[in-house]
């Protein structure tokens, strides 16, 4: 095939024209993103069950749907958080599950269920959830103005303005209060007016209604008849007669208002109203982000008067950033690439025929990324950059044969031809090597697999493109362009390098024990550093924002919240570093409780302050000085499970009880805490809610003719939130609540205030029928597949996360009784399945690469000379990590995989043309130091041309390059070490299997 491209050059040229046009074309339509979609199958199942405590809801409703989701096919997990009068279930579903057969499946399950739940449950609501589905936007609508002006802009402007954008998937909202009309019980009153809250609420939703009356029909024409029975306005609904004497008005305030204050958002200081911005699945986020940007401006224009629209987050800055950060390293890495060419062939026209190989190749691959769906992103442009090395490598061997042959006297097309049949079987065995070792990689699960996966598919396509390319572009151009040239500098230096190695191999071969030794020594020494190596599961990514976690003691009211959080606001204004933030705090977008909130925090540019770590830690040490408060200071997770809350150690334990997890609670914060290294400690336990229990004394209930319902109701209309139907103004309608006046509420005191009718017709003290008991219960009861769980979170301080995981792991099985588990959960797990799936992976690999070159070779002995190297350059990778301070994370493990293949490689083309000048008749000796005279220039520049290629992400100065850092440190650690000792190793190695082999037949 070679042979048609050399004498074709107009149909070749036109074929590497069409990878450039193509590849020009997708890289202006490629989708943009920070990372590849990492999508677990997921559905939530939430049901409101109003008034009932935490338990009360596990135990009527969370297990009884429970039971019937676990039937269902496919499930990974069933996950559980019951709170006061809310229950949420996350069910899990394998990798291959269809989400939308997954959410069917659930909501039959749901409707089905419904039946068996409590009166006064409302049905469960089913929704899908995207967990690649990060938010890309969060804006702030706030202005010195009425609430009415901000919240009326925000939620029925600016958020379906939003709504209506291409890209945007859904927009949630945060610090609005609906508009309400509230029916305000005044507890004294009734009992003067003789009425009881009952009664109200029969009387309202009797008079409070709209229903069809049936149909009348005239001479030629049928009317249908619909009873207007709804109150129009608060003054009529207070108007209501509920006896002879006796309106609604008299015994309560009935006024259309708002929400009670139950939560808050600020945005540098300032009250404000959020619209958090999720895009739809495959959207690009750079794209969406500018139709939203190009909207707000629009809509600033249109605002009222005083009201403002901010941008606390966008995450299209940081993904424009780092993409562009990436592009120029592999442009700076493909120029270093192109001077090492230089350098070593004495000529530009030479260095552009390797070097052409880098745009067919670049752009041929971001074609087959366009059309494969794929997005450009950080994991494909970390392949790309991998690629300039690799791809221009095999261009260089062609070239080299070909130059070779010039020099033996051989012109143009014959030259071509003659350099490239010698090197082609070669050219074939090291990509065969090459792309095997990363076939393992694609049936990796998990975020892991999926990350990598797009890695492996970049990189698997540029290196097969870049053997297309060296075996018809470059012999093409190198039958016209190469010719014998006078030397320079360099070339006269290299000749004199060439005559010192060989003497120096001479050397290496005839002192074998010794090389051999020194080389074990070096291994051993590489691999005790490995020890010392931190591991971890990916680093932490400067992305110049953090979020800050807090709560307040159980029971805390939420006036106490905020005044906290408000502490909080204050450290982080004083902060030189800080950018700007946004916070909600109580009820609603964060926390399903008012004693908890969240800060989304935006940092100044890199340029202004220090690294992110460090501004997390001046953050972390203020906030533990305020009393009252307990706060984790977390960062966005890379990948994680199922979009929970992401800290480096992740634990569950599961049990029977509750209270026996409270105790292991305690145990696992206090030997984390005496431990040292671990720093933001929580468990998501939390028992001491105050908790008033009401226990009705059931015989006085019955003589007096009470029902246990009306107990139940009387004291949901005083104390709860009771809905009583809805209210329309215009073409909008409002929910009806029923409450005690807030002055009422003050004190659980007034409990005793509170009277029901007996059968008598008189009013009784609820106090005389019920006994009240002040207790400690549970916020939040938690369940993982459908046992009691408790989830143990911290951050590391100074410790690596292998330690870690090991030391709890320890001490979970030392502490835990009988029949109690537990596994690891979110990075933690995925920790571990990412190590053992990439360990796996690499031992896979080699057995490819081992079957490969042992077809390609037809021996099963050669191989081993091959693969001997591979611990020489794992010496190299841990040595140069533990020097540079990098953990040993899910990206420099996969560099290692990667380096099993360049090693690989390059060792081929060294036995390769050992083994053709043996069948060619040349003794061992002989034959080992004609290769080395051939291949140790290829050889050295494939090497360099990788080491440069990868300097630009090895420095790790660009945003997002703490993710392409560690696998080029991987990379180049390894081939610096397996070059040199490779050079004199793979000979000695060789020369040794060879007289074993003679010895062996004699």
């Amino acid at each position: 095939m070679y042979r048609f491209f050399i004498n074709r050059p107009v149909t070749t040229f036109m074929f590497m024209m069409s990878f450039l046009v193509l590849g020009y074309y997708a890289y202006i339509n490629i989708p943009v993103d920070r990372f590849p979609d990492v999508d677990f199958p997921m559905v939530t199942v939430s049901t409101v069950y109003e008034g009932a405590s935490a338990e009360l809801v596990d135990a009527t409703v969370t297990r009884v749907i429970e039971e019937d989701l676990s039937r269902v096919s496919g499930v990974d997990a069933i996950i559980s958080k019951s709170y006061a009068g809310l229950s949420s279930i996350t069910v899990v579903f394998d990798l291959d599950k269809d989400v939308n057969v997954a959410a069917q499946e659930v909501r039959d399950v749901a409707q089905r269920v419904f039946r068996r739940l409590p009166r006064g449950v409302d049905p469960p609501s089913v929704r899908k959830i995207n967990t690649s589905l990060a938010p890309i936007m969060a804006v702030l609508i706030h202005g010195d103005v009425d609430y009415d002006v901000v919240s009326f802009f925000a939620d029925k402007v600016v958020k379906r303005e939003f709504e209506r954008l291409k890209g945007v998937g859904e927009v949630h909202t945060g610090g609005f209060r609906d508009r309400v009309l509230w029916i305000r019980l005044d507890p004294e009153r009734m009992l003067v007016r003789n009425v009881t809250a009952g009664e109200i609420l029969e009387a309202v939703r009797k008079n409070h209604v709209e229903v069809p009356a049936g149909t009348a029909y005239g001479e030629n024409r049928e009317y249908v008849l619909r009873l207007l029975g709804k109150f129009n306005s608060p003054e009529e609904l207070a108007d209501l007669i509920l006896r002879d004497d006796l309106r609604l008005g008299d015994v309560a305030r009935v006024e259309f208002s708002y929400e009670e204050v139950r939560n808050a958002v600020r945005f540098n200081l300032k009250s404000a109203v959020a619209l958090i911005v999720y895009k739809e699945s495959k959207a690009n986020t750079v794209e969406t982000a500018s139709r939203i940007w190009e909207k707000i401006e629009e809509l600033r224009r249109i605002a009222p008067k005083g009201v403002n629209i901010d941008v606390n987050y966008d995450a299209s800055v940081f993904i424009k950033r780092s993409v562009r950060d990436a592009l120029h390293e592999i442009a700076i890495g493909s120029l270093l690439t192109a001077l090492t060419v230089f350098l070593f062939l004495g000529s530009v026209r030479f260095t552009l025929i390797p070097v052409s190989a880098i745009p067919v190749s670049i752009l041929g691959t971001v074609f087959v990324l366009y059309v494969t769906g794929n997005s450009l992103n950080t994991m494909s442009l970390l392949a790309l950059a991998v690629a300039v090395g690799i791809v221009i490598d095999d261009a260089i061997v062609v070239l080299e044969s070909i130059y070779r042959r010039n020099e033996e006297g051989l012109k143009g097309i014959q030259a071509a031809e003659r350099g490239t049949r010698t090197v082609i079987f070669a050219l074939l065995t090291s990509t065969a090597s090459l792309v095997v070792i990363f076939i393992p990689v694609l049936f990796l699960r998990g975020p892991t697999g999926t990350f990598f996966g797009v890695f492996t598919l970049t990189l698997i396509t540029a290196i097969a493109l870049s053997f297309i390319v060296s075996i018809s572009f470059t012999p093409m151009l190198a039958a016209r362009l190469v010719s014998l040239q006078r030397k320079n500098l360099f070339m006269r230096t290299y000749e004199r390098f060439e005559a010192i190695f060989d003497r120096a191999l001479g050397w290496a071969l005839n002192h074998k024990l010794l090389v051999l030794g020194f080389s074990l020594s070096t291994v051993f020494l590489g691999f005790q550093m490995a020890g010392l190596t931190k591991k971890e599961f990916f680093p932490l990514v400067d992305e110049g924002r953090f979020v800050i976690r807090f709560e307040t003691p159980l029971g805390s009211s939420f006036d106490f919240t905020n005044r906290k959080a408000r502490e909080i606001e204050e450290i982080l204004m004083r902060n030189p570093y800080v950018l700007r933030y946004g916070m909600a705090v109580g009820e609603g977008l964060i926390s399903p409780t008012v004693n908890g909130g969240m800060f989304f925090v935006t940092l100044k540019d890199r340029g202004e302050r220090p690294h992110q770590g460090v501004v997390m830690n001046m953050v972390r040490e203020e906030i533990a000085k305020l009393r009252d408060v307990r706060a984790s200071v977390d960062v966005p997770s890379v990948v994680g499970a199922h979009g929970s809350r992401q800290t480096d150690v992740q634990f569950v334990v599961r049990g029977d009880s509750l209270q026996e997890l409270a105790r292991i609670a305690r145990s696992l914060r206090l030997f984390l805490e005496e431990s040292g290294g671990y720093t933001d400690i929580d468990t998501d336990i939390r028992v001491n809610q105050p908790e008033i229990r009401i226990r009705i004394d059931r015989r006085k209930l019955g003589d007096l003719g009470v029902s246990v319902e009306e107990v139940g109701l009387t004291l949901n209309a005083m104390f709860g939130k009771l809905w009583v139907g809805t209210y329309e103004v215009g073409s909008e309608s409002y929910d009806i609540y029923m409450k005690a006046e807030e002055d009422f509420l003050r004190t659980y005191e007034n409990l005793r205030r509170i009277y029901v009718r007996s059968r008598s017709g008189e009013l009784v003290p609820l106090s005389s029928l019920v006994s009240y008991e002040l207790v400690s219960g549970y916020t939040v009861v938690n369940r993982y597949n459908r046992q009691y769980a408790l989830t143990l979170f911290a951050n590391l301080k100074s410790k690596s996360l292998g330690e870690a995981v090991e030391e709890i792991e320890s001490f979970l099985r030392d502490i835990l009784p009988p029949g109690y588990t537990f596994e690891p959960a979110g990075q933690t797990r995925e920790f571990q399945r990412a190590f053992r799936g990439l360990g796996i992976a690499l031992l896979i690999a080699v057995i490819g690469v081992y079957m490969v070159l042992a077809s390609l070779f037809e021996s099963l002995l050669h191989p081993f000379t091959v693969l001997l190297t591979l611990p020489l350059a794992l010496s190299g990778v841990f040595g140069l990590l533990f020097l540079t301070g990098t953990s040993l994370s899910v990206p420099s493990y996969f560099g290692i995989i990667l380096l099993v293949g360049i090693v690989a490689r390059d060792s081929v083309l060294f036995i390769e043309r050992i083994l053709q000048l043996r069948r060619e008749g040349a003794e061992v000796r002989e034959a080992i130091m004609k290769a080395r005279k051939e291949r140790l220039r290829p050889i050295l520049m494939t090497t360099l041309t990788i080491v440069f290629a990868l300097l630009p992400a090895a420095l790790g100065v660009t945003e997002g390059s703490e993710l392409r850092q560690p696998l080029a440190v991987a990379v180049i650690g390894g081939l610096l070490s397996a070059l040199p000792l490779s050079l004199f190793v793979l000979p000695v190695v060789y020369e040794l299997f060879e007289s074993v082999k003679r010895a062996y037949r004699t």
